[in-house]
Order: C-alpha cells, then sequence, then structure tokens
C-alpha cells in the first residue's frame, strides 16, 4: 500500500469515526442538561459582553477576543487528537473543541479583565486568570463530566492562560495600528 493509499484509508476511517460520534451526540448528548447547560453558557456569556463591555474601546476589545478564540479552539483541537483529554458534551460534534469555554468564556472573560482596570499590571492579571482557569474552570466542568482529562494535569495549563493572556492584552494595548 503506498503512502496516499494509506492517507486515503486514514481518512476514511476518520470519517467512520465522526459520523459514530455525529450519532452518538444525537442519540445520547444533544438537548440533556450538559447540553443545554454548554448552550446557555455560551448565549449567556456573550450577552452579557454586549451589554457591559467598554464601546469605545469595542474593536480593540474584538481583535483580542478573535485571537483568543482562534487559539483556544487550534490548541484545543491539538490536545483532543493527541488524547491528552476528551469532551463528552459538545454542543456542536462536528469541532473537538468545548465551544462554550473556547468561543465564549475564554475570549469574554480576558475582554473584561483588559478593559477593567486598564493600568493594572497584565502580568499579575495573567497569573491570576491562569490559576482561576486552571483550578477553578477546568475543575468545575470534570466534576459535570463535560470535560475529562487523561494525560493532562490542571497545573499544565496555567503557562498556557498566561500567555494567551499577555498576548491579548499587547494586542489591545498597541498604541495604533498602521494604515492600510
Amino acid at each position: 500500500m503506498t503512502t496516499i493509499e494509506r492517507m486515503d484509508q486514514h481518512a476514511k476511517e476518520t470519517q467512520e469515526i465522526v459520523q459514530q460520534v455525529i450519532d452518538l451526540w444525537l442519540n445520547e448528548v444533544v438537548f440533556t442538561w450538559r447540553w443545554w447547560f454548554g448552550l446557555i453558557t455560551t448565549i449567556l456569556t456573550w450577552l452579557f459582553w454586549i451589554k457591559y463591555h467598554k464601546k469605545e474601546s469595542r474593536y480593540r476589545l474584538m481583535t483580542a477576543g478573535l485571537f483568543v478564540m482562534t487559539l483556544s479552539v487550534a490548541l484545543d483541537a491539538i490536545g483532543v487528537q493527541l488524547g491528552l483529554w476528551s469532551y463528552r458534551y459538545e454542543v456542536l460534534p462536528f469541532i473537538p473543541a468545548y465551544i462554550p469555554y473556547d468561543l465564549a468564556l475564554m475570549p469574554v472573560v480576558i475582554m473584561f479583565l483588559i478593559q477593567i482596570k486598564p493600568y493594572y499590571s497584565p502580568f499579575k492579571k495573567s497569573v491570576i486568570f491562569g490559576l482561576l482557569t486552571a483550578f477553578v474552570g477546568e475543575p468545575l466542568l470534570v466534576m459535570t463530566d463535560i470535560y475529562n482529562t487523561e494525560k493532562w494535569e490542571f497545573f499544565y495549563s496555567i503557562p498556557i492562560y498566561i500567555v494567551i493572556y499577555l498576548i491579548a492584552h499587547h494586542l489591545t494595548t498597541r498604541k495604533n495600528y498602521e494604515e492600510l
């Protein structure tokens, strides 16, 4: 079997597994309380942001939020694919990441931390964010059986959360953007 044939075979096997996941999701996950929890959390998080964000800084904050969403989904997908962790009650079964966390909670919390006390040390904020997210957020998801750490410890996440926050902060506090 050639390399191309093996890659095609793996792609076909992956598609079959994804279809099994979708079937399981349709029959066992969608409309459960954990699914509703994820959906409602996502919606309420963004409604909160819409109401309370600093309107004058909307586009700067959204730059940080989009960065956080993109990086969070990418890192989450990598972690799932490598078998470091898994999710059991995804809002949507097509993305190997937990949407309420990656596309709502992470970006909105970071955007609020950036706008609240803007002159407070970004490093201190990032450490607080990293510790609370790793030792409160992640354990809560484990307790609800939404998140399963397989080869991952909560404290591994702390430097990742710190770096994500610091980069997002940098994106919003740049003094200027070049003209197009």
